[in-house]
């Protein structure tokens, strides 16, 4: 189809983009791609990436309504006792009846591209995919790309996403220019870098403006997570000669967030997808707050959660809802904030935010570092929190809510990764949990579910722990992960 005209299909199927995540509703049919369609040099440093297709397992939630229909794409099989367990996860719902409502498909394939790429090659699912494309059919991505627009205009189905033209808004680049519109406070910084001489200028004129600054860092405009970040140290600086000091220091003082890597494969990126340098924010204590919101077709905006990250190094490796009472409802203001302007711009879908939050003394403050247009380490936690609790959050106080109005929080992390965890099953996690009493019970509303429980291939899964307050979730949390090793050790024992 020329690329004009599927522009035009796509835009008219978006003005039927529906209320995805309502309680109640008209009966739907809801197409799930879990396609990383992103930056290939960073996703390869994932471990496991593969099994990310996982992450939208949460999705099955949606089943609760009993006319919602899922239809769920992979590249492989998924492990059946690992759908069987998503789907024991839907509340007050027998599991034949959800089943029955539930397609698996899959592309048979382990190839180092796309999903969405893989399913446009495939006639056959592209088959299977058309019969279920009614008019009540809605196609649910991870994030979104040309592929998931040809994809969308292939089904004739709108794409609960933003509109890919819009993808500039999610770069390094285009996320400070928007927190800048919107009035979000950013570090000091420099966007629209296109080479090494942007580069070492950006680094200059930091440095010069504040003679103090530390340290400073470089980010890929379309990088994943961490993977495009390089830490720069003034340590040692002139004060004269500095651009040609900055220069020649670059390539031996650069360090790889996610290495390896080298500085002459970096630049060649930047070349290609652009930067942005940031002072690199320091003070007292430092924390890297998170928010997600919700952004409707007819312009609405909801903060969905603020959280605490838990990163290893720069990498996000967890997360802790709600983020500290000492600074959750600032962050959901300026959440909200950067909301209304991708609303503003006709943004739809999951979006994500992320701080730096910075203490000096008793003050905080708080600076926006970027902003995700697609689906995040916390979306997955956060439905399954609330399609097992069945409460809602409370935007008054910054906490999730009960249907009896008590508060409601978790730990959660995809990367509790440790080679001895290949001798699990995904049946090993699940009986653990319940022996150990640590799953998740419904007449507490409390306990910890697993999930991405396809990475055990590589000794990986992910749990999310539901407590009354955050420090409970997270000595939930270490109960688990005594208890699996105590698994680990009696099979290594007895194996």
């Amino acid at each position: 189809m020329d690329d004009t005209l599927e522009r035009t299909a796509f835009r008219r199927a978006q003005r039927r983009v529906p209320d995805l995540f309502a309680r109640t509703g008209p009966p739907r049919t809801v197409v799930v791609v879990p396609s990383l369609s992103m930056d290939s040099a960073g996703l390869v440093k994932i471990p496991g990436i593969e099994h990310y297709e996982e992450r939208l397992l949460f999705t099955l939630q949606l089943l609760h309504e009993p006319a919602t229909r899922v239809v769920y794409v992979t590249s492989e099989p998924v492990a059946p006792e690992v759908v069987d367990y998503a789907l024991d996860l839907v509340p007050s719902l027998p599991r034949a009846h959800a089943r029955a409502r539930l397609t698996m498909l899959d592309c048979g394939s382990r190839d180092p591209i796309p999903l969405t790429a893989k399913i446009l090659r495939h006639p056959g699912v592209l088959a299977r995919l058309r019969a279920f494309s009614r008019d009540d059919a809605v196609l649910v991505t991870f994030t979104s790309s040309g592929l998931e627009r040809t994809l969308a205009v292939r089904l004739g189905v709108p794409l609960y996403a933003p509109d890919p033209d819009l993808a500039e808004l999610g770069t390094k680049t285009g996320s400070r220019r928007l927190f800048l519109d919107a009035g979000v406070p950013v570090a000091d910084g420099v966007e629209g870098l296109r080479d090494l001489g942007d580069v070492v200028d950006a680094l200059v004129s930091l440095r010069r403006a504040d003679p103090t600054m530390a340290r400073a860092i470089i980010k890929l405009n379309e990088s994943f997570g961490a993977g495009g970040n390089v830490i720069f140290s003034f340590a040692d600086a002139p004060v004269s000669g500095l651009a040609d000091w900055v220069r020649r220091e670059l390539p031996r003082r650069a360090v790889f967030a996610t290495p390896p890597d080298e500085w002459d494969n970096y630049l060649a990126q930047v070349e290609v997808m652009g930067a942005v340098v940031e002072r690199l924010v320091e003070g007292d204590e430092v924390t890297s707050p998170s928010a997600q919101v919700l952004l409707g077709v007819g312009g609405g905006v909801g903060v969905l959660t603020t959280h605490d990250q838990v990163l290893d190094g720069q990498i996000f490796a967890g997360c802790a809802f709600p983020a500290r009472a000492e600074y959750r409802l600032e962050i959901q203001d300026l959440a909200l904030r950067t909301g209304q302007a991708l609303a503003s711009r006709s943004v739809v879908g999951i979006a994500s935010v992320d701080f730096v939050s910075v203490r000096s003394g008793s003050q905080w403050r708080h600076y926006a570092l970027e902003l995700n247009l697609r689906m995040g380490g916390g979306t997955a936690p956060y439905f399954l929190l609330h399609g097992l609790v069945e409460g809602g959050y409370d935007p008054v106080t910054g906490r999730y809510l009960t249907p009896e109005g008590a508060p409601r929080a978790y730990f959660a992390t995809d990367r509790l990764y440790r080679g001895e965890y290949r001798a699990l099953s995904p049946s090993d996690v699940v009986d653990t949990l319940v022996r150990e009493r640590l799953h998740f019970r419904t007449g507490t509303r409390t306990g910890a579910v697993a999930y991405m429980l396809g990475g055990l291939e590589i000794g990986r899964f992910g749990v999310v722990v539901v407590e009354r307050d955050t420090a409970a979730a997270e000595r939930g949390y270490l109960e688990i992960v005594r208890a699996m090793d105590a698994r680990v050790s009696r099979i290594a024992q007895t194996g």
